[in-house]
């Protein structure tokens, strides 16, 4: 009798799935993802694209490479003139693995289309680094985290490294301000955070994501010789995020 309850008990803890988290299969539905049309989801890229144009840099902290305006094929083009830019060509190319910039339309609707948009953005700051705070479609704010939405100055949100830490933990993504570049010079550093779409404005113009401590907007654009960060997303399958 005593074996008997020993199998049941084993058999009910395997049911119930009482293995403990290592026993979790690690899903797309489990991955915190952003939401950039009613029909596509994304993650963001673990950081901005690094100066080589051909990895990330290793924390979301980290301002990266500045770029001219789908400089995929060549990342280190510093040409001052437009016409050296007559193409996009992705940076994601040189990663593989279904990594992408996102269109101007995409961003518009991370920031301001998808359910409760106004809610999971915000300007501020970790430590002394100053950026643009993006939160996942469902997220449950770590306790004891406080997140002020919108653009209140770099101070409105301002977190240490252990609190930044519990935000990333549950898929909060973090841009960073790092300016923009002209020619070999840059400008706005800390101050400004300049990110290129996919979508060009004309011939010499293309659309890019701007913020400031108290600015955001998607419906400017920039000279495409000038030297913008990149932070690249990918697409998730079938995720309810």
């Amino acid at each position: 009798m005593k074996c008997i309850n020993t199998l049941c008990l084993l058999l009910l803890a395997i049911i119930m799935g009482c293995g403990g988290p290592q026993s979790q299969p690690h899903t797309q539905l489990q991955v915190p993802c952003f939401s950039v049309s009613d029909s596509t989801r994304v993650v963001l890229a673990p950081g901005n694209l690094a100066e080589d144009g051909k990895s990330f840099v290793g924390s979301q902290l980290v301002d990266g490479g500045l770029f001219g305006w789908g400089t995929g094929d060549n990342p280190t083009n510093h040409s001052e003139n437009h016409l050296d830019y007559p193409a996009f060509h992705d940076w994601g190319d040189n990663l593989g693995d279904g990594w992408r910039s996102l269109s101007v339309d995409e961003w518009r609707f991370l920031l301001f289309g998808r359910a409760r948009a106004d809610s999971l953005w915000a300007t501020g700051r970790v430590e002394e680094v100053r950026g643009l705070l993006l939160l996942p479609d469902r997220t449950v704010l770590p306790e004891g985290i406080c997140f002020r939405p919108g653009s209140h100055g770099w101070d409105a949100n301002a977190y240490t490294l252990a609190q930044w830490g519990q935000l990333e933990a549950v898929g909060a993504a973090f841009l960073p301000s790092p300016g923009f570049r002209w020619g070999d010079d840059c400008y706005g550093v800390g101050c400004e955070g300049i990110y290129w779409t996919s979508s060009s404005d004309n011939e010499s113009d293309a659309h890019c994501l701007y913020f400031s401590g108290d600015t955001l907007n998607t419906t400017g654009d920039d000279h495409r010789f000038f030297g913008n960060a990149v932070r690249l997303a990918r697409e998730v399958a079938d995720s309810h995020q």
